[in-house]
């Protein structure tokens, strides 16, 4: 299975800042998954590394994340920060 997470930002200069995206598993554990420069450079952490895409659109103040392959240890509340 696959998901695409969505994030948008406002009330600052969005291409400025880089995106990161974490996420929580059940037990609280925060683990990185990517960091989204603002020149579309990408970071991605080890614990999904090879399964995930993130990208951004400056225009629309928007950062997308993409996830396939899912597993159930998968299962966790995804976030998106500045």
């Amino acid at each position: 299975d696959s998901v695409n997470l969505s994030c948008h930002g406002s009330g600052y200069s969005f291409e400025r800042y880089a995106v990161w995206w974490y996420r929580q598993t059940p037990n609280g554990t925060c683990e990185l998954v990517s960091i989204c420069w603002a020149l579309h450079k990408a970071f991605y952490g080890a614990v999904m590394e090879s399964r995930v895409t993130v990208s951004r659109d400056n225009s629309q103040s928007k950062s997308y994340l993409s996830l396939r392959d899912l597993h159930l240890q998968d299962s966790a509340r995804y976030y998106c920060a500045v």
